[in-house]
């Protein structure tokens, strides 16, 4: 039985913004933070409501900024050793109905193995999020992006008077 199930995200509001390190695109880029009332739903009635919650968008990708959209350097590692692994069929005894896949990992899996660790071995270890952060400047802008209105100075944070958006 197929059951189709999911999270509804209601009434999407600016509620702050930040300047960031965005690693979906690899770049400095404005993030904003956006409350929505969540509810689950299967067969697109909605059930279970989760209440309020906010997430932090990239302006650009749309996508939160602190997750990576790159494979992890210790599954690199993992797939190098798998491959190693599947270089063993060397020492397989090749019957008629397997000759074929024997072949394939054979001659493929070698290969791929000494590619993956060639490309290991020349890219350099990136730097992490938090010293990406480090570089990027805080937001200083004195007028809202999103309505246009002149920013106002509450305690430690600006704060939009007419679409109440927060400085970050």
């Amino acid at each position: 039985m197929l059951i189709i199930y999911g999270l509804y995200r209601w009434k999407p509001k600016q509620v702050a913004f930040r300047n960031d390190y965005c690693l979906p695109c690899g770049q400095m880029r404005r993030s904003v933070q956006v409350r929505t009332f969540n509810a689950g739903h299967i067969f697109y009635i909605p059930f279970l409501p989760f209440g309020f919650w906010k997430r932090w968008l990239g302006t650009t990708c749309g996508r939160d900024p602190h997750v990576s959209t790159k494979t992890r350097r210790g599954f690199k590692w993992a797939g190098f050793f798998i491959l190693l692994l599947f270089s063993g069929a060397w020492f397989a005894p090749v019957e008629p109905d397997t000759q074929v896949m024997i072949w394939i990992f054979r001659l493929a899996a070698p290969v791929a193995a000494i590619l993956t660790l060639v490309h290991l071995l020349l890219t350099k270890k990136e730097p992490s999020l938090k010293e990406r952060l480090a570089t990027v400047q805080p937001a200083a802008d004195t007028i809202c992006p999103f309505c246009g209105a002149q920013l106002l100075m509450m305690s430690s944070q600006c704060s939009c008077p007419s679409c109440g958006v927060v400085r970050n």
